[in-house]
């Protein structure tokens, strides 16, 4: 089997994909069909957000068995702790609700956070394997979700977004770390950096690169806001 290949075939396919879904979510979402027929593309939209979630636990036994083996992998990289999986969540959550607390998180963190996930995935498998779109359908989702909410149903980050997603992002990064030191793991590469060539290989030693990767997210987040839509004033 001939493993994922950063910039390949499949990986441009799954980029140019993933342009094209974002495009024509925002075009359906303001086009002129029925609240109704888009609340249930909204719904099923989010489902799938959740149920590429719920795949690592299958996907990880199907692959390495219910053994020893199975349960290591399992607990050292299937459980949903990573910012991908969280936001995730937190997506499909906002497209369920129109919650505009819970957008904010998924357009800053989804695109601040996962699209470097997809311009460096940490996936092993190519496109002959379940692996691969689940990944995709996750990684890939997530940035669709985030441009959907904002730029298709207009739910506009307001005064404070910036401040309150600098303590979410303090928040999680406190919980994982202690999560991972309970658990002995390294969800989130919060008490280490992965084994493989990613990004954070240009952001200095451990745990130096936790602030540069701070100030990187940070600055994403600054940009983020200011090229976003902004609700009109009152005339």
């Amino acid at each position: 089997m001939n493993g994922f290949i950063h910039y390949g075939l499949s990986h441009l396919v799954a980029l140019a994909l993933i342009v094209v879904a974002s495009l024509l979510m925002i075009r359906f979402i303001r086009s002129d069909a029925s609240e109704d027929k888009k609340k249930r593309v909204r719904i099923v939209f989010g489902c799938l957000l959740i149920f590429a979630v719920l795949m690592d636990l299958p996907l990880t036994f199907s692959r390495w068995g219910t053994g020893d083996l199975g349960w290591e992998i399992f607990w050292n990289s299937a459980l949903p702790f990573y910012l991908c999986d969280v936001v995730s969540i937190v997506a499909a959550l906002a497209l369920f609700t129109k919650n505009r607390y819970l957008t904010e998180v998924a357009y800053l963190w989804g695109l601040a956070g996962t699209t470097q996930g997809l311009i460096t995935p940490t996936l092993a498998y190519d496109w002959n394997t379940l692996e691969y779109y689940n990944f995709f359908l996750q990684h890939g989702g997530v940035p669709v979700a985030a441009v959907t909410l904002v730029w298709g149903m207009r739910i506009y980050p307001t005064k404070g977004a910036f401040k309150r997603i600098v303590i979410w992002s303090w928040a999680y990064m406190a919980i994982v770390i202690g999560i991972n030191l309970l658990m002995d793991q390294n969800y989130g590469f919060l008490n280490g950096k992965p084994g493989f060539d990613t990004m954070f290989d240009y952001m200095g030693p451990y745990p130096y690169y936790l602030l540069t990767l701070q100030a990187i997210a940070f600055t994403f987040y600054w940009i983020l806001l200011k090229i976003a839509p902004k609700e009109k004033e009152p005339a």
